[in-house]
């Protein structure tokens, strides 16, 4: 009983109530040998859809690396430069995005935009943008997806 107290005073406290951060509480009642104890457990997202939101760990981002020109194993050379920057879940997928992709963009799903310029930022990338519905149908599960342009292709062997 005293734990429901204690999160009643926080949440009428405003304990981290940012403008942009949502919470959720769910409790949990059991029973054990004829004591009752209530648990309450306490989420909190403060990922928005402005580059205000914090980029979460690269390790825990999920990229995926379009080759937006016609050299070959550009994009497998590109999310093995992302795995030494920590974005050890950095994976080339087959599949060409429509355009001409002079230049290498980053582009990122509502939300992730911090992401996105985190792995910009590791590439040297100045291109960062929301993600295109025709980008999203070739990036998977990401939320951030690199099209390595003709700009990269120069750079690389």
């Amino acid at each position: 009983m005293i734990v429901v107290v204690v999160v009643a005073v926080v949440l009428l406290a405003g304990g981290g109530s940012g403008k942009n951060a949502a919470t959720s509480t769910s409790g949990a009642t059991t029973t054990n040998a004829g004591k009752t104890s209530t648990a309450a457990h306490h989420s909190r997202s403060s990922r928005t859809s402005g580059s205000a939101g914090h980029a979460a760990n690269p390790a825990e981002t999920i990229v995926t690396v379009l080759n937006g020109t016609e050299k070959a194993g550009l994009a497998h050379q590109i999310s093995g430069q992302l795995q030494q920057h920590g974005y050890s879940q950095a994976a080339a997928l087959s599949g060409s995005p429509p355009g001409t992709n002079q230049v290498t963009v980053v582009q990122y799903a509502t939300g992730h935009q911090a992401d996105a310029e985190g792995v910009a930022r590791s590439l040297g990338v100045t291109h960062v943008q929301p993600l295109e519905s025709a980008v999203a149908t070739l990036a998977g599960t990401a939320k951030v997806v690199v099209i390595v342009g003709a700009d990269e292709a120069a750079k690389l062997p």
